[in-house]
């Protein structure tokens, strides 16, 4: 046997745990691709959709002009537009007292607790 077909063994230490890591990161491996081919079909139905949106578009433009096209025309002169008011917004009630957070009522009850503590003392 030549000296580069000689085949070496080398040891290694710890194995079996070497050989689950390894299968992790085999398996993260395949959740992220297959992840990725989630997204993937994800930004297709995307594309997809928004070139329905576009057609859809383009029809109702289509329509519209057609539409224009079909109404008579009618001059508007000497009349002024009327002036659309809004109402006015009527003052808001004054916010009521907030309800304490989760935080807030924990710090009641540990306040009890040492002042019950202290009385104890």
């Amino acid at each position: 046997m030549d000296k580069q077909e000689e085949i070496l063994f080398v040891g290694i230490k710890d194995g079996k745990e070497l050989q689950r890591k390894v299968l992790e990161a085999s398996k993260e491996v395949l959740e992220t691709l297959k992840d990725y081919e989630k997204f993937k079909s994800i930004r297709e139905k995307k594309i997809e959709e928004i070139s329905k949106l576009k057609d859809e578009i383009r029809s109702l433009n289509s329509l519209t002009n057609k539409l224009k096209s079909i109404l008579p025309k009618v001059k508007i002169s000497g009349t002024k537009k009327q002036e659309i008011t809004k109402p006015k917004k009527e003052p808001k009630e004054k916010p009521k007292p907030k309800k304490k957070t989760e935080i807030e009522k924990l710090e009641e009850e540990l306040n009890l607790i040492e002042k019950k503590l202290n009385e104890l003392s």
